[in-house]
């Protein structure tokens, strides 16, 4: 089967980081390394968008609908960057009711920075991927093409805009489609239509109607 640009899959992979398990879909093999995944399914992807990596993205563009990727640093996640490693007064954690750990990630206004030593004062922070500098393999197998447009506006809502799953609830029939979501996300109604429209050009051929639900909190 062929995909094209903005297509949605479910892919199972494994990802080795310098030979070592990383990330898995599967749990056998997750929990054998003991990884901590919240849960091992299929991951879902927007091809093109690099949700894992851009060149799973090429590889599945190119007709490869399973394969093994051996990839440097430089085509996976770049090589690591000194300027990434920055020094942060303890004061940026207490604002925000942090207490540092060695060793933890803690996201800073979506910038995801972990935490490699700790002084009285000041604490540094790496904000490079953990996964940066290594090489990876990757074995991958698309599973699934996504066409329901429930699913694919559950993708958006979740994984690209960050809503999480109780807030919202949709409801599809036929070319009808309804989104309830709580008072506070209802005032971003056309920024969240607009990135439907982007991500699903489809989503246009639907009579889709934002709707604000005080039940969902």
């Amino acid at each position: 089967m062929t995909y094209k640009q903005n297509d949605f899959v479910k892919v199972e992979y494994d990802m080795y980081a310098n030979g070592i398990l990383v990330q898995t879909t599967n749990e056998k093999k997750g929990k054998a390394a003991n990884l901590k995944n919240a849960s091992y399914i299929p991951a879902k992807i927007i091809l093109g968008k690099g949700f894992i990596l851009k060149a799973l993205d090429d590889a599945i563009l190119s007709g490869k609908s399973e394969a093994t990727l051996e990839l440097t640093s430089e085509n996976a996640y770049g090589k690591r960057k000194k300027e990434y490693l920055r020094i942060m007064p303890k004061s940026a954690f207490d604002e925000q009711k942090l207490r540092a750990i060695v060793g933890m990630t803690y996201d800073f206004n979506g910038m995801f920075g972990t935490v490699k030593a700790i002084t009285s004062a000041r604490i540094t922070v790496d904000f490079n991927n953990p996964l940066a500098g290594k090489n990876i393999t990757l074995s991958y197998k698309v599973i699934e093409k996504i066409e329901k447009i429930e699913e694919k506006l559950k993708l958006v809502l979740e994984d690209v805009l960050r809503i999480p799953a109780k807030m919202f609830g949709i409801n599809a029939k036929e070319k009808n489609v309804e989104i309830k979501v709580p008072k506070q996300l209802f005032v971003m109604k056309e920024y969240l239509k607009k990135s439907f429209e982007e991500l699903i050009p489809e989503v246009k051929d639907y009579n889709l109607n934002i709707e604000a639900n005080k039940e969902v909190k």
